[in-house]
This record gives structure tokens, sequence and C-alpha cells, in this order.
């Protein structure tokens, strides 16, 4: 039999302030070791030492009070609990807009009822990025006070990647380097905002702010089949419609629209690659798609490394290298998360429900 392998489950619960300590307490040794994974990284990258980029980092904090104050107390506590100074644990939620040059990584499918085979709503998503990182990943279960329940795949409990509520909305996506980055909301500040969403409506406002600093492309979907990509950048934005049922995104912008803000054009072959093997993977089920059959496109081992379930490219130097080091399928029909830690290939997923 194979193993399952998931991550650790960090629950927490409360106004935001008791909230982020609770989980800054749980996950103090992550956060020391996340830490030092995006100091490292932004070292390597830019030349900047960590004090350079807290200070940098201190430039975004006006735009996120500004937009989601909650988070912003929610890591007060955080830091609090985990003993950190605020304005590091803070730098890590801004990372990603010190340096130029983000891991190329994640593959996402999401799918309604007029493609699956038993009339559900899914979202699947593989996570590529440093190895050195998957060490701090949990997958958060919170029960904010007055606001849906949810769980969120999340950097040492503090950084969210994607997730899903018990309004049954769901939050996945991926990586984009565009070209117009600036001053503004971080980019994962909406996405953990999209976890308050009670209507899809609410999430999409909520995922594509008018003052973000840059963007990921924010994939959501919700338990009524609804289905939106949207391929952001900091000062605009396609929102792409998942018509035919299903939707595909890796790295790269898909939209003729926004192609002009790919700043690294010639660097995403991997990337159009994996989006292609997806969706051919993906248009061969439409009809009879299923978490099982989603499990097997996840796993597709094609142009490895460089495949759906990435591997590590021996040629690249250890803090570029990107692999996929989690994958979660959110079942928003059931309200359940299957939830794998490492690759796809090498274990079983374990399932986690919001029901109880």
């Amino acid at each position: 039999m194979v193993r399952k392998e998931t991550l650790p489950l960090i629950e927490a619960s409360g106004k935001p302030y008791d909230f982020g300590k609770g989980v800054g307490k749980k996950c103090a040794s992550r956060a020391v070791t996340y830490r030092k994974s995006i100091s490292d990284s932004i070292m390597h990258s830019t030349g900047m030492n960590w004090k350079a980029a807290v200070e940098q980092a201190k430039l975004f904090l006006p735009y996120a009070e500004d937009f989601y104050p909650d988070y912003v107390e929610e890591i007060r506590g955080y830091a609090d609990g985990a003993r950190m100074p605020f304005e590091e644990a803070f730098a890590l939620t801004c990372h990603e807009l010190l340096f130029p040059s983000g891991f190329k990584g994640c593959t996402d499918i999401a799918v309604n009822m007029d493609v699956t085979a038993e009339g559900k709503v899914i979202a699947a998503h593989n996570e590529d990025w440093s190895s050195d990182a998957v060490a701090t990943v949990v997958l958060l279960h919170g029960k904010p006070s007055g606001k849906p329940e949810f769980f969120v795949t999340s950097y040492a409990g503090l950084v969210p990647s994607c997730g899903m509520n018990s309004a049954g909305i769901s939050l996945t996506g991926n990586a984009l380097e565009p070209n117009d980055s600036r001053l503004g909301i971080p980019k994962v500040f909406p996405v953990r905002k999209v976890m308050e969403a009670k209507r899809i409506g609410q999430a999409l406002a909520s995922a594509m702010p008018g003052e973000r600093a840059s963007s990921y492309n924010n994939i959501l979907s919700d338990k009524s089949g609804e289905i939106y990509s949207l391929e952001g950048s900091a000062t605009d934005c396609a929102w792409l419609y998942a018509a035919d049922g299903y939707l595909v995104h890796t790295n790269h912008y898909t939209s003729p629209r926004m192609q002009k803000y790919e700043s690294s054009p010639n660097e995403i072959a991997c990337s159009i690659f994996r989006y292609n093997r997806a969706t051919r993977l993906i248009e061969d089920q439409l009809g009879s798609v299923t978490v099982e059959s989603l499990k097997a496109i996840l796993r597709d081992h094609v142009n490895k490394p460089c495949s759906v379930c990435r591997h590590a490219d021996p040629n690249v130097h250890p803090l570029d290298v990107s692999e996929t080091i989690f994958s979660v399928i959110y079942d928003l029909t059931k309200l359940e998360a299957h939830v794998l830690k490492g690759k796809p290939c090498s274990a079983e997923y374990a399932r986690f429900s919001l029901r109880g």
C-alpha cells in the first residue's frame, strides 16, 4: 500500500490577533526556518541582505493596512506568538515583491459539474517551489470569529498559498512575473481575504483590488460551478471564465490582453509545456472527471523534470530549483480537501473535511 504523506494540520480560532498568535505559537520553529529560506533566496537573487529586505517591505505596510487591517492584526499576533519582530513577519508576506524573479511553478485545473462524472466542482493544484521550504508548509484549519471556516495550505502558517472555505469557495492559482510591479497591496493579502467570502462575487472583488502591488493568477471556484481565472498584473487584469466547464493555468499569461506584461517571455517554456500537457489530459477526461482522475494528471511525468509533477533539475542552482512540494485537491461539493506533502508520484493523498 502506498503511504499517505500529508501536511501537518494546525488549528486556530478567534479574533484576528488571537487567531494569529495561536498559529504563531504552533509554528514558531517553522517561522525561523522559513525566514532563513526567504532571506537566502533574496540574497541569492538580488544581493540584498535580510535587514535591507525588512526595511523595503515596510513601504508596503500602509497599503496592506488600508486593504485588509484584520490580516495585519493577524500578522501582529503571529509575530508575538512566534517571538519574531512584526516587521520581519510582515516582510515574509511581501517577499515575492522584494526580488524581481520568483520561482516558476504551480499547475492548476478547475472543473465543474458540466464535465465531472458525479456532478462535482473540483479545484486541483500542484505547488512548485524550493525544496527547502517544504518543511515549513502546514494545512491551516481556521475558525475565525464571525467568518467562514477554512482550510489553507500555508508557509509557516503565515503565508497562504491556496484554500477552500465553508461557503464552498476556493482560491488556487499560479505565480506570474509581470513587468509593472509597484508599491501597493502585497500579493498574498487578496489570497487570504478571499477565505472570508460568502459569495463568489465577494471573492472576485477581493482577489483583484485596485491598489495591488502585483498579482498572481488567481483561480476562483465556487460550489455552484462558477469558475474564473483572473490573470492579473499590478495595473491590468483579464477575467477568464470556464464557459466549457474547465480551466487550466500555469505560470504565463494566456490572454492576448495580458501578454505585454510578461517580463521574461523567452523563459516560459516549462510553463507553456505544463499548460498544454494538463489541458490535453483534462480534455481527454471531459464528462468523466473525478478526484481520482485528477490525481493521475497531477502525477504526470511527461517531460520530466519539467513535468506537471515537477522534479528538481540537477543543472539548476539549488536556490533556483522549482519542484512540486505539495499537492491539494478541493472538492467544493463535499467540502473536502485531499492533501499530499511532497510529489504526487511518491505518496497518497489524505482527506480532510470541513463538515466535521
